[in-house]
């Protein structure tokens, strides 16, 4: 997988973009990645569904009952900094819209803030 954190596309900042070979086109998984859940995050998540195939929530273990509650089409993702873990809580549906994103990148690479 080819993976960019703080990826500037079509006026947004997206935490972390990540393209899976499969075929066709790439796969496009977009993480938000927050400390604390906020209205905010859903709102960045809800967003990015035009964008992606598929969109996961990050969040620090501590949140895991928020985590639960991400709705559809979304999926989470528990972090657990001591232990450098990741933990898949719930699963996303393909959503299948990441030739948007696609699209705006044109041939460009991802590129990242750094």
């Amino acid at each position: 997988m080819e993976v960019r954190t703080n990826v500037f596309v079509g006026g947004l900042e997206l935490d972390l973009v990540a393209l899976e070979d499969s075929g066709v086109r790439p796969r496009v998984y977009v993480v938000e990645a927050k400390s604390r859940p906020k209205l905010k995050l859903l709102q960045q998540l809800l967003s990015r569904v035009e964008l992606s195939d598929y969109v996961y929530a990050a969040l620090p273990l501590r949140h895991y009952p928020y985590l639960l509650e991400v709705p559809e089409p979304l999926g989470s993702l528990a972090v657990d900094p001591d232990n450098q873990a990741v933990y898949e809580v719930r699963r996303p549906a393909y959503i299948g819209n990441g030739w948007r994103l696609l699209g705006l990148l044109g041939s460009r690479p991802l590129r990242d803030s750094r």
